[in-house]
């Protein structure tokens, strides 16, 4: 089976095309270069399903449709949440309000590290900060702003911060070094506050990270051993693909 999945997020469009377990292509780019995106999959083989998750802009979203419809005459099946899914329990109280790339970062950690608890921390434009227990309750998690909203916040609120980048250490003695210090922090002790509420239950998670700043964020986490796990998105879409064809 020939598959394409996509995941429009808030700045990045990836894709991935597989022909059963065997990954053939992949791409990502930036919204703001739909047009080339769109000739990057005008050269792939014909897909027989699309599978997509979108937390990005409607409009994107819409020109996809419309391109796969006229390009291959197949139409993108967007992720929903589900209450279940993989053998997966949702516990988030309001399934409207939880992303779809939450949900499918979830199905694919769970589809790479199977029998586990895991921590899922995905470091995009926001991070978010989930917990799946080993019998496959999705508990919930956090959701706080990425590092670069961190610092244009700052850089937006005040008069003399800019956005500008710096370099972690342990005593930053320049203002960027602090910034970048203090946001890195931050999203480094919310990912260690996590772990700590899993392993008061008696669970013993994985940490796994993923999205465009899990490399900076990382080593803040030695001590947990976090697992850097790319196209989480993309592995869960795939995990679903399989499993509705089966």
């Amino acid at each position: 089976m020939k598959m394409l999945l996509i995941d429009l997020g808030n700045t990045r469009i990836k894709w991935a095309y597989r022909e059963g377990d065997i990954l053939s292509t992949e791409g990502f780019i930036l919204n703001t270069d739909f047009n080339q995106l769109l000739q990057q999959l005008s050269a792939l083989p014909q897909p027989d399903i699309i599978h997509g998750c979108t937390v990005g802009s409607p409009e994107l979203a819409g020109r996809l449709d419309e391109f796969c419809r006229a390009q291959w005459q197949r139409t993108i099946e967007w992720l929903q949440v589900s209450r279940e899914a993989l053998g997966i329990q949702n516990g988030y109280r309001y399934l409207e309000q939880q992303g779809p790339d939450r949900w499918a970062a979830v199905l694919g950690a769970r589809s790479l590290f199977p029998d586990k608890a895991l921590l899922i921390a995905s470091a995009g434009t926001a991070l978010t900060v989930d917990a799946l227990t080993e019998d496959n309750e999705f508990l919930g998690g956090m959701i706080l702003p990425g590092l670069r909203l961190m610092k244009s916040a700052l850089a937006q609120q005040t008069e003399r911060l800019t956005v500008s980048d710096g370099a972690f250490h342990d005593f930053p003695r320049c203002t960027t070094d602090a910034i970048q210090t203090g946001c890195l922090s931050a999203l480094a002790g919310s990912i260690m506050a996590m772990h700590a509420r899993l392993s008061l239950r008696g669970d013993t998670p994985l940490c796994i990270l993923s999205g465009g700043d899990a490399a900076a964020i990382a080593p803040l986490l030695s001590a947990y051993q976090p697992i850097i796990a790319e196209q989480l998105v993309l592995h869960g879409l795939a995990a679903l693909a399989r499993n509705n064809a089966s």
